[in-house]
């Protein structure tokens, strides 16, 4: 074994934080103070001086909009399925946006995502979660005897931003390549290295081009350690890194190479490793070690890499890959699946892939083809995984989240907390997997709903306990599905709602029910 392997392996305490520790820890732990109703409020008045104040927001002119709309004869219509696939969750407020700029004009918006100011909500979390901006090494020293900390505040974190940030199509997209690049949390260092990859890789990149986002996650000490890179050396080759990148991150399962072109590549990569400080390079970050890289000649996918080379050997493996028309369909596919349908038509495929050789792996590119109006159209239902339903949920009633720990154990209690995906395949998009979950999705907004429990409060000025079973129905059709709801659906809830006094209690229930319905559960 080379010399440096135990001290890189012995420098830094291993995480033993498990999954399952982690989950039972937020019971007994104080829920950290956030101040979401300002948050919500700030959203809100962002996206009316983008409208120019189009659908004044008092309560008088939205109760006159929602009981004079008619439920739609049509079903939902193509700005109310953008809203669906490009945000974490439709809005009114999103909509009213949308029906005053336009599809186009929104959806170039949401691209153009620089250019949207959300200083408001950096501001706050680097308050509440400092942990989410340190370096590696300051979690090293600070952390070792906490590491719930970095967990916690980065999956909370990601969770406001999913339901505040103004981005969002652009947290719609760090949702997907946190899943491609996937880094389970709790493997070795990932309490003290996740953070920095959420920031600078996964979040940095999300809507650039893919080949940036690919070497960046390829020089992610948070990667390369949780794919056992680090004990990629010359003398004792490891291979982990080598096939996930090809199977997971560019070509596909099978797809165009074979095992020796797996060998090759991990000798590309051998070398590439987490600096401990004392090797001259920073610790915690990517570092690559000369001593450890076999500077023999390689054959990848056919394409020699002369001997004598360095780094350039992986760097070269990597423009290989991101240059690769089975990449490019990969790619291409898997988000085509996430946006549209779970089985992309051959054409749609072949049509995103050629956007991607054509401007180099451009990901705004092959959004903005795939969010095409003609798309939207004939996009089949999809099923929300229990993290989009949870965050969709809390949105279209514009909820406060009064304790972000039990909305986080609700996430458990469905199986989908960001990060905590243990194999590198990243969370399943398929209906098949989570449809085994049916249960504690229903349950979930019942029980946010539910006032003694207090996981939500929200001021929804539109659903009074005065109004008649009738008046609220058209409301919360209106709010939660822009009057698309079936009428038989309609007609379930309305009764529901005539069988008591429609006072908090029953509004809440009603609310439950709606969101257990198919046309909440999928978008």
């Amino acid at each position: 074994m080379n010399g440096m392997e135990p001290r890189r392996r012995t420098s830094f305490r291993r995480n033993t934080l498990s999954a399952k520790a982690f989950g039972r820890s937020l019971k007994g732990r104080p829920a950290p103070v956030v101040a979401t109703a300002a948050l919500a409020q700030r959203r809100l008045e962002g996206l009316q001086a983008l409208s120019g104040g189009a659908r004044d927001q008092d309560p008088e002119s939205l109760e006159a909009l929602a009981d004079a709309s008619q439920s739609s004869a049509s079903g939902v219509c193509s700005t109310h399925r953008l809203l669906l696939r490009a945000t974490m969750g439709f809005t009114q407020a999103e909509l009213a946006l949308v029906d005053e700029i336009g599809y186009y004009r929104y959806l170039g918006f949401q691209l153009n995502h620089e250019a949207i100011d959300d200083s408001f909500l950096e501001d706050i979390l680097g308050q509440v979660f400092p942990t989410i901006n340190l370096e590696p090494v300051e979690l090293f020293l600070n952390y070792q005897e906490d590491l719930q900390t970095p967990v916690l505040e980065l999956i909370l974190a990601t969770v406001l931003r999913s339901l505040y940030s103004p981005k969002q199509l652009f947290e719609r997209m760090v949702i997907f390549w946190t899943d491609h690049f996937n880094i389970d949390i709790f493997s070795d260092f990932g309490p003290y290295l996740k953070s920095t990859d959420d920031r600078e890789v996964i979040r940095r990149h999300a809507l650039g081009k893919f080949p940036d986002l690919l070497e960046a996650s390829a020089k992610s000490a948070a990667m390369l350690t949780y794919l056992t890179n680090d004990s990629n050396n010359k003398d004792h080759p490891n291979e982990n890194y080598a096939r996930e990148l090809m199977e997971l991150h560019t070509l596909g399962a099978d797809n165009g190479y074979t095992q020796e072109d797996v060998r090759e590549v991990a000798r590309c990569f051998t070398g590439w490793t987490m600096s401990v400080g004392d090797d001259g390079g920073i610790p915690g970050r990517f570092h690559f070690l000369p001593s450890l890289h076999d500077f023999g000649a390689k054959t990848v996918l056919g394409q020699h890499i002369p001997s004598g080379g360095g780094i350039e050997d992986g760097e070269r493996v990597l423009e290989i890959l991101a240059g690769h028309p089975n990449t490019a369909r990969f790619v291409a596919t898997k988000l085509i699946r996430y946006f549209l349908t779970y089985d992309p038509p051959n054409h749609w495929v072949n049509l995103v892939a050629q956007v991607y050789l054509d401007t180099g792996g451009d990901i705004k590119a092959m959004l903005r083809e795939i969010l095409k109006r003609r798309w939207i159209d004939r996009a089949s239902p999809k099923l929300k995984r229990p993290y989009h339903l949870a965050i969709s949920t809390a949105r279209t009633i514009s909820a406060d989240i009064d304790n972000l720990l039990f909305f986080a154990s609700g996430l458990f209690s469905m199986g989908h907390v960001p990060f905590t995906w243990s194999p590198p395949n990243g969370f399943p998009d398929s209906e098949g997997y989570w449809s085994g979950y049916l249960l504690p999705r229903w349950n979930f907004a019942t029980t946010l709903l539910d006032i003694e429990e207090a996981g939500f409060s929200f001021q929804q000025p539109l659903l009074k306990p005065n109004l008649s079973p009738a008046q609220l129905m058209r409301r919360i059709d209106w709010l939660l599905f822009n009057k698309s709801l079936p009428a038989n659906a309609r007609r379930g809830i309305g009764r529901f709602l005539e069988e008591g006094p429609t006072n908090q209690i029953r509004i809440r229930q009603a609310l439950g029910l709606a969101f257990s319905l198919p046309q909440f559960q999928e978008y």
